[in-house]
């Protein structure tokens, strides 16, 4: 029976677990469709999401059934969904005859960008790598190494979680630090008990900060050491992937916490039109955001009232 099941798995061999591949082949192959053999001019990026490819001849049955399709109708109808709001935009290009600067800016999605640098020949694409390097070396000279551990997370550095919470003290270090330094710049504060309560009611009334929005959150255990060690009542979780063993569930059962998850691209994301967060004050945060995410956050935060 064993030797039957074998005979009905891919014949790609994977190095890092040392065995077949465990999906059945397509019919007349000895491959699935993850590893039949493929020539770079028959796939193309999907336009929908082009994290993965399709065959062109395929492309149009693709499009109807890509698992993306209604998460892009159903975002589509969301006041908070502007394409492009946060892509950047080009310079004014001017006429080539009158030398008058165009009307108007033209937005540039992060395809294009990619595209952008594909493009690029070796030497150009040195060139371009040695200018990033000249901007970092100028405005990034003087940031140093804080490593802070505040006295708030404690619970959370001596492992005294809930046991469905993963746990791993690599990451748990790094989200305390992100805090302590948050709270060493006079951001987050720490009161206990029925303090809390108060905390949140005077930043209502005030300029304090009842809000959470984490940019790139991922399965969300930074906002749920926040939440755990400062009390925070409101919480937005802001990413375009879906995960699996999230912290939402750990999150839902305080009933004195608002969640809400917004599954979108920052690059798309009008902050200013979430409903639930306008006149509300908020601090953003964010960890592990790509170069692209965090090139989108900062097009947001310059290009945005959200942030006053």
């Amino acid at each position: 029976m064993k030797t039957k099941l074998m005979e009905n798995r891919c014949k790609f061999w994977v190095p890092k677990k040392s065995r077949f591949c465990a999906n059945s082949p397509l019919q007349n192959s000895l491959f699935c469709g993850n590893h039949t053999p493929r020539t770079n001019n028959q796939w193309i990026p999907c336009p929908i999401d082009p994290s993965h490819s399709v065959l062109q001849e395929n492309l149009g049955s693709h499009l109807r059934r890509c698992p993306l399709v209604k998460q892009v109708q159903s975002l589509s109808t969301q006041p908070f969904y502007q394409k492009g709001v946060n892509a950047g935009k080009e310079d004014e290009q001017e006429e080539p005859e009158t030398g008058i600067p165009t009307s108007g800016f033209d937005i540039v999605t992060s395809e294009m960008k990619r595209n952008a640098v594909y493009s690029l020949n070796i030497s150009e694409f040195f060139e371009m790598i040695g200018k990033i390097e000249s901007v970092h070396a100028q405005i990034c000279n003087d940031i140093k190494d804080s490593y802070k551990i505040p006295e708030a997370c404690g619970v959370w550095i001596k492992g005294e979680v809930d046991r469905n919470v993963p746990f791993q003290e690599k990451h748990v270090a790094q989200q305390a630090s992100m805090l302590g330094n948050l709270e060493e710049f006079g951001v987050l504060e720490r009161i206990d008990g029925k303090e809390n309560c108060e905390l949140v009611e005077r930043a209502e009334n005030s300029n304090g900060v009842p809000a959470v929005v984490e940019f790139g959150a991922g399965r969300g255990y930074l906002t749920q050491m926040l939440a755990d060690c400062y009390g925070i009542r409101r919480v937005f979780l802001v990413e375009r992937k879906a995960y699996k063993l999230k912290a939402d569930r750990s999150l839902r059962q305080k009933e004195s916490l608002i969640l809400e998850r917004l599954r979108i691209d920052i690059e798309d994301l009008n902050l200013n039109a979430v409903e639930s967060l306008q006149r509300l004050p908020y601090i953003a945060i964010g960890k592990h955001l790509c170069g692209p995410a965090t090139g989108k956050l900062l097009y947001l935060h310059f290009h945005n009232d959200c942030y006053n």
